[in-house]
């Protein structure tokens, strides 16, 4: 199918134009259906085969205006959707699986419409209404892709650790991809209400703190309606300034305020299940889990700290597994609240992708019998908060057996 590109293009120059000479042309030169497809299948093949580039915050922060935004998504979301079409394309078995072909469906609706569309940067209208529909396509795509590799490791024998990657590097585009097209939206009809030092999606003067504080809020009103009102888990969040209630003294740094409260809120579910569990074993003994935020000039560092018994050595090495979970399936149910990204038992291997897709990481370090605590890191300057992208060297080289 590839030797149709360099065929095609000098006739029609895009996918857009052979959609305008189906449309328009005389019946003398009409581009059938199968021959529009024909093209699309080559365009695919054409962009996958080109890098994305990674993008730092501070590009993210200098494309503020709905024209610089849509610049940005245009130029790099073609190339990030034909790579997970031919992700899925590469995957044995993929048609089998109802979810996966479903999934390669949207992504290739997602192509078709953002090389079909324009770009007119004096008319923005027609590129608005194509993003809105792209972001209403992908909101089941997460739940999707982990019951399609879970019944595929079961009917195909996949292994663990290649699933792990495959999705791995699936779901860190996906944030790119989301990050690109909410930044647009969020310039091309910004919310009134918004804070000022907001920039799209961005705040470029984030506070850690009070986002944990919030995080903590949420996961404590969940575990309330999960549980009931007994179990009221204390969570404490301090920092490293001694003065942390005085605004000038506050962490601050420019982050996406929504990825942090999601992976503070996962953190805290799974520490606040743990921990009612392990007080209504042990009823006469408190256990609180505990916040603390710290940073220097280059990095932003939070710990989550718990008592709630720790993770077994047998199981610390899954613990990122998509398809391992060691709650039951009542605490599994409560693990899936609250975070709309997430559920479906993926929120820790989630997380973790959100931390290290802007050159974060995030790291868990368990003592058996004791508790559990976590390690979350974030780059704190703008310019070295940089995209960490899926590359077609590291898809193509997943094995799955």
């Amino acid at each position: 199918m590839a030797f149709l590109v360099p065929r095609l293009r000098p006739f029609f120059r895009s996918l857009r134009g052979a959609a305008r000479a189906r449309r328009c042309f005389s019946a003398e030169v009409q581009v059938s259906q199968e021959r529009l497809n024909e093209f699309l299948q080559a365009e695919v093949v054409f962009f996958a085969g080109r890098e994305p580039k990674s993008i730092t915050l501070r590009q993210i922060l200098d494309a503020k205006t709905p024209e610089q935004a849509a610049t940005l998504a245009y130029r790099e979301l073609p190339i990030r959707y034909a790579q997970r079409i031919l992700q899925i394309e590469t995957l044995p078995g993929w048609q089998a699986s109802q979810e996966l072909v479903e999934v390669h469906r949207l992504y290739s609706e997602n192509f078709k419409d953002i090389r079909l569309v324009e770009l007119n940067l004096k008319e923005l209208e027609p590129f608005t209404a194509v993003i809105g529909t792209i972001k209403g396509r992908m909101k089941e795509v997460i739940p999707m892709l982990a019951n399609a590799m879970r019944n595929l490791q079961q009917t195909e024998g996949y292994s663990e650790a290649a699933i792990v990657q495959w999705l791995d590097a699936f779901f860190l585009s996906r944030i790119g991809t989301e990050m690109l097209t909410s930044q647009y939206m969020a310039s091309a009809k910004p919310d009134v209400t918004a804070r000022r030092r907001r920039v799209g999606v961005v705040d470029y003067a984030c506070d850690p703190v009070n986002i944990c504080e919030q995080a903590a809020r949420h996961a404590r009103k969940l575990c309330k309606q999960h549980y009931d009102d007994s179990a009221d888990v204390e969570i404490l969040v301090e920092s490293s300034i001694a003065s942390s209630f005085e605004i000038e003294s506050r962490i601050r740094f420019p982050y996406v305020p929504n990825y942090l409260f999601y992976i503070m809120v996962e953190l805290l579910k799974n520490s606040a299940r743990a921990t009612v569990e392990a007080q209504q074993e042990s009823p006469g003994q408190r256990r609180s889990i505990v916040i603390t935020v710290g940073a220097d000039p280059s990095e932003v560092a939070i710990r989550v700290l718990d008592q709630a018994g720790g993770i077994p050595f047998h199981a610390a090495d899954k613990v990122w597994s998509y398809m391992y979970s060691t709650a039951s399936k009542a605490a599994r149910n409560f693990d899936e609240q609250g975070t709309p990204l997430a559920g479906y038992g993926v929120g820790l291997p989630l997380s973790r992708l959100y931390a290290r897709y802007l050159g974060g990481s995030l790291h868990l370090q368990s003592l058996p019998g004791v508790g559990t605590c976590a390690y979350l890191y974030l780059k704190r300057l703008e310019s070295e908060a940089r995209e960490e992208l899926p590359t077609r060297s590291s898809v193509s080289s997943c094995s799955l057996v």
